[in-house]
């Protein structure tokens, strides 16, 4: 029960500084603050660092096994997406290649994080 309320905060959290950063980018572009060419790299960053930001907390949280707890996170995250993709047709091999390192990611911010404790 104790791992389940650490996995769901964390997931919170994600979504939270996902849903944050993806509204002050949508604001930015609706304002004409910044460009389309800013929107584009901003959708891929964003959920890089969002998956990083998850396993940096796992990774804080875990003992042992750090870049184990960033894979779960990363799965627990990525799957659903290549699951919607995969529903509406827009799974191709360069989705493939970003969900590769959405995974990468989240396992390397949780080894950073299980380094920092």
């Amino acid at each position: 029960m104790k791992y389940l309320k650490k996995l769901f905060k964390c997931l919170l959290y994600t979504f939270l500084f996902f849903a944050f950063f993806s509204l002050l980018l949508t604001a930015f572009n609706y304002f004409n603050i910044i460009n389309y060419q800013t929107v584009t790299i901003g959708k891929i960053i964003i959920p890089i660092l969002s998956l990083g930001f998850s396993g940096l907390l796992m990774g804080k949280k875990a003992t042992k096994n750090g870049w184990l707890e960033g894979l779960k996170i990363s799965l627990i995250i990525t799957i659903p997406l290549i699951i919607f993709a995969t529903i509406i047709g827009e799974f191709s091999p360069k989705k493939l290649t970003f969900f590769l390192i959405l995974i990468i990611t989240g396992i390397f911010g949780s080894i950073l994080g299980i380094n920092k404790t």
